[in-house]
């Protein structure tokens, strides 16, 4: 018989192993106790170890359970042995002696010191979990944003990258298993699943993820586990994905992938030309544009044009640094300036000294910071926690934003004295919505990228079909958001295969195509030039590639006009409106709020 005290030295993924079971067989031991109320499902077969260690199969937390209490045998029959304990095992009256053993009946109660325990017949399997589409999953994830963000919770996202192919059966029920049932478990593409984690603090994400990993392994469906928090990774959906799609594949979310500016577009060519122009000088900028449009591209791009390419490019981003921990992250502290200082440690502005820093995300800069951070801008000089004189650095500061920092500092949540230091010349990079001359290029490098990271050996192409919807859409998450559908894209066409309509989220991207397009009779856009392929319908896009002609968009004035023309012809009724223009009602409401339109009142 197997030595119970060497059963506990072996890890819990090789002792399941060992025993050839998973934990979703037909049994389950129910664990009934002061404090205790707990069922634990047991494998088909092999030996479980029972015990207040760490160590054990199934762990019981009391005071009269020993570290290795008990050994259950599962097989033909039902063993239980005693392994030691000090307190003893009873069945039937009968205290077993230590190495001792008795076959058990199922619902037969075993007494583990004071605890009881039962071994029983599950009553029914697992409810399977609902594996929700992409899409769903998208927008669900938009939603908890805008929750998170009213509410000042938290939130995370996990990306399961199964390094076992044909296991997405298995990794669906190990996470219907060990989620909670509040929890979103979405479909991204072959071996590719995600999570969204809701009401949730940081020690129970780690919790989480560690179990899950190591539940997986043990179904014999190993995988890498990508996490990414609300709000200190991020604050929008596309770019939560992103990072936790780039920690399941153990590489950092940076702007390289597409460092490479692509300036089909007239306003990114101006823009590039400025930076060019500024980038060899000392002048501080600050970058805005929306969510995802590649302000840190730029920022990088103005480092490696400048003098200073060969030193440090630090990037820092304001929001995921807590204030209590910013401090002494930017400036540094000396040893024994406050509990835990056990040494001296420069400060990352320190650390970046001859280089660039890139501060992300400005706005969200605490008050108190920002009063430290303009006395360096102004100064260039950096005082450690702790410290009594100052240290000179020579820096290049290059901020970003989404926000309207001039309706912050209305708002006194932001300093007008140092939006004016930060901003010595500012670039304002268009949406992507308006570079649709881009998005060929954009695309293309994508699937390359997408295929590299995901070990597709021969990129897919792009149907015409594909690219012309691409173009057409709306994109609020701009770069970030194209990539994020390219790499799911090129996860399900696969290697050598074709990216089709079919492929793209198609509801989300016609909806949004349909809220900017004349609900009138619709435009026909003009054909893409004919050129000799073996299939006209499977188009291999390649760099440079001319973007299909697209349907000219209406511009704002024109569109409020048609809105203001729906509301009269409908009686003021928003339902009735949002038919008329062909869009829906939250779409509509959307567009009032956007274009100062009052919302008719009801009667």
């Amino acid at each position: 018989m197997t030595d119970p005290a060497a059963t506990l030295t072996e890890s819990s993924t090789a002792r399941r192993q060992r025993l050839g079971g998973t934990p979703s067989g037909r049994l389950c031991l129910v664990v009934i106790g002061e404090g205790l109320d707990a069922t634990h499902p047991l494998p088909d077969g092999g030996k479980v170890s029972i015990g207040r260690a760490p160590e054990c199969d199934i762990r019981i937390d009391h005071p009269s359970v020993s570290r290795s209490h008990a050994l259950l045998t599962i097989g033909n029959q039902l063993v239980i042995a005693d392994s030691g304990s000090a307190n003893g095992t009873r069945i039937r009256d009968r205290w077993l002696q230590a190495g001792a053993s008795a076959e058990v009946a199922l619902g037969e109660p075993i007494d583990v010191g004071s605890v009881m325990v039962v071994v029983q017949q599950r009553s029914q399997p697992a409810q399977q979990r609902h594996i929700w589409a992409h899409g769903y999953f998208e927008a669900r994830l938009e939603e908890e944003c805008a929750r998170a963000q009213a509410s000042s919770s938290i939130f995370a996202v996990i990306r399961i990258h199964c390094r076992k192919r044909d296991a997405s059966r298995t990794v669906e029920q190990t996470l219907g298993e060990q989620l909670r049932p509040m929890d979103v478990i979405g479909y991204y593409g072959p071996s590719e699943h995600e999570v969204l984690l809701v009401d949730i603090t940081r020690e129970e994400v780690a919790s989480i993820v560690t179990k899950l990993g190591e539940a997986l392994e043990a179904a014999g469906a190993p995988s890498s586990i990508g996490l990414a928090m609300f709000p200190t990774d991020a604050r929008n959906p596309y770019e939560l994905l992103a990072r936790a799609s780039a920690s399941a594949m153990g590489q950092r979310p940076q702007a390289k992938d597409h460092t490479s500016l692509v300036i089909a577009n007239a306003a990114i060519q101006n823009l590039d030309r400025i930076v060019h122009r500024i980038a060899g000088g000392t002048i501080s900028v600050l970058v805005t544009g929306e969510t995802g449009v590649g302000k840190e591209v730029l920022a990088e791009r103005i480092h490696r044009l400048s003098r200073r390419a060969d030193k440090p490019f630090l990037r820092l981003n304001c929001a995921a640094l807590s204030e209590s921990l910013l401090e002494s992250e930017l400036f540094g502290h000396e040893k024994g300036a406050f509990t835990g200082a056990v040494q001296t440690k420069a400060g990352l502005l320190e650390t970046a000294d001859g280089g660039t820093v890139f501060l992300d995300e400005i706005g969200e800069l605490p008050m108190t910071i920002q009063v430290k951070l303009l006395r360096v801008l102004e100064e260039r000089q950096v005082l450690r926690v702790g410290a009594l004189k100052p240290r000179f650095i020579d820096v290049r500061f290059v901020a970003a934003t989404n926000r309207d920092l001039e309706v912050e500092i209305q708002k006194g949540t932001f300093r007008q004295d140092l939006y004016f230091r930060l901003n010595g010349i500012t670039l304002v990079i268009p949406p992507l919505r308006e570079r649709t001359s881009e998005i060929p290029d954009l695309a293309v490098a994508f699937v390359k990228q997408a295929s590299e990271r995901n070990g597709v050996v021969t990129p897919p192409g792009i149907t015409r079909d594909a690219l012309t919807m691409l173009c057409e859409y709306t994109w609020p998450g701009n770069i970030r958001e194209l990539r994020n559908v390219i790499e799911r894209a090129v996860l399900l066409a696969g290697s050598g295969g074709t990216i089709d309509v079919d492929h793209l989220p198609i509801e989300k991207m016609r909806a949004a195509t349909r809220a900017i397009v004349t609900p009138k009779p619709p435009t026909i856009p003009p054909p893409l030039p004919s050129a000799p392929q073996p299939d006209p319908l499977a188009v291999t896009l390649r760099p440079n590639a001319p973007p299909p002609a697209s349907p000219a968009k209406p511009d704002n004035a024109s569109e409020r006009d048609r809105i203001v023309d729906a509301l009269v012809r409908a009686g003021g009724n928003q339902k009735k409106a949002a038919e008329l223009l062909g869009v829906s009602r939250r779409t509509l409401i959307n567009r009032l709020a956007e274009y100062g339109i009052p919302r008719p009142r009801k009667k």
